[in-house]
């Protein structure tokens, strides 16, 4: 029996949804060797997923995307619906239908997908497993630690086979993927004046206030707030927009599907300057997210290749599995695709672009810096700092699905605007016009 004085040890519910037996295995297995996981059920299908689902009660749900009787898709829709509350993370082959429905898991919800490793060795397969779940398992189970999970709500009428494609999810207000609760810890409105000391008065990047969220009444006293570490200086022009940039960078990974989706709706039109998205995803799922954005937006989106020039009014997505740079041509910049080591654990890295702008690009940039694990952009951020006049938007803590990379840059000094993720779109347009 634990002790009064002993502490809590937090662990993450987990349920396993597959329909082969052996993957079912395989994925307890290295759910399981994850310190802090505790997998509580599994399934062959959704429909004995959503079965069990009261008695069990899991936290984070590993769901299959192809399935007899219930689909991941159709049964990721009702737990959209009737159980926000449950993290869901795809699993999926490689290939291009399963990436098309990946990217529509992503849409109505999912926090994130895994590949089913292609490794032939068993051990290695696991390895493979592990390095993708471990980050985003960990990740969650962090933030369960700091924000306790909601009562289940009563159990809802589940779908029938029948009804596959007819009971979608219902539509989150704020458009785009749901945010699972855990991942959305209160923003702090305005940022201590120490973490951005270039700023005219001290004030920080301008902080866009949120519709779901507004900023107290200004008689509110606000708590003390812990004293922020010291910010690294960098060489930058804060206060004021630069000229209209030549070049629009953008980076995301965890939540950045659906946060590109409305940060193009927002911009809404062709834009007059080049841009270059670097997005965190293996090979084949870049492909069919660079169509899906061309669609949600009727821009011309492509996958980046070999020599692609770099025009105004392009908008080119890096491809998986491979680092995307610019390089000087005779007919001016161009794209190059190679294979160099993976760069803050990611091949393509937000970083490794930003260096080869930073190194071969002389005209004024606009990077912009949305949801995400990790610090991947932060030092290109600085580099493009350094070299260029240079001005950052950074997603808000509010709208991140994950609000690593974004944070990363406000806590280097480097966001010259923190706006929630429905109002980038627009000052995009604004700023490059």
């Amino acid at each position: 029996m634990q002790g009064t004085g002993d502490p809590v040890t937090t662990s993450l519910r987990v349920m396993v949804v597959d329909d082969t037996i052996t993957y079912r295995m395989i994925v307890k297995s290295v759910a399981e060797s994850i310190t802090g996981i505790q997998v509580v059920a599994s399934a062959n299908n959704g429909r004995v997923a959503l079965e069990r689902l009261p008695l069990d009660q899991p936290d984070v749900i590993l769901l299959d995307v192809e399935m007899p009787v219930l689909d991941g898709l159709e049964t990721l829709k009702f737990l959209h619906k009737n159980h926000p509350d449950v993290t869901v993370i795809m699993v999926s082959g490689l290939s291009r239908s399963n990436a098309n429905l990946i990217m529509a898991c992503l849409q109505e919800g999912a926090l994130d997908f895994v590949t089913k490793p292609l490794e032939s060795n068993a051990t290695r397969a696991r390895e493979a497993l592990r390095r993708d779940l471990e980050p985003i398992l960990t990740l969650l189970l962090q933030k369960k630690g700091h924000a306790p999970k909601a009562a289940a709500p009563p159990a809802p009428v589940m779908p029938t086979p029948a009804a596959q494609g007819s009971n979608g999810g219902a539509p989150n207000p704020a458009g785009g993927a749901a945010t699972p609760r855990e991942l959305r810890p209160a923003l702090r409105r305005t940022p201590p004046p120490e973490l951005h000391p270039k700023h005219p008065s001290g004030a920080g990047p301008h902080v866009e206030p949120s519709a779901a969220t507004p900023p107290p009444p200004a008689a509110r006293p606000q708590p003390p707030q812990p004293a922020p570490q010291p910010a690294r200086r960098v060489a930058t022009q804060h206060g004021a927009a630069p000229m209209r940039p030549g070049l629009l960078l953008i980076g995301s990974s965890t939540g950045g599907p659906a946060a590109l989706t409305r940060v193009f709706s927002g911009i809404g039109q062709a834009l007059p300057i080049p841009t270059l998205i670097v997005q965190h995803m293996p090979p084949v799922f870049t492909a069919s997210l660079a169509t899906q954005l061309q669609k949600s937006s009727g821009m011309d989106v492509q996958e980046a290749r070999e020599g692609l020039p770099v025009n105004p009014g392009s908008v080119t997505l890096a491809a998986g599995g491979v680092h995307m740079v610019v390089k000087e041509g005779a007919q001016g910049l161009t794209l190059a695709l190679h294979d160099g080591p993976k760069v803050n654990e990611c091949r393509p890295a937000v970083d490794v672009l930003f260096q080869s702008v930073a190194e071969h690009f002389s005209g004024p940039v606009l990077a912009v810096i949305l949801t995400g694990m990790g610090r991947d952009g932060a030092q290109g951020v600085e580099l493009l700092k350094r070299n260029h006049q240079a001005w950052c938007i950074a997603q808000d803590q509010e709208s991140c699905v994950v609000y690593g990379m974004p944070r990363a840059v406000v806590e280097l000094g480097l966001a010259d605007e923190l706006l929630p993720l429905d109002r980038i779109g627009p000052r995009i347009l604004e700023l490059c016009r």
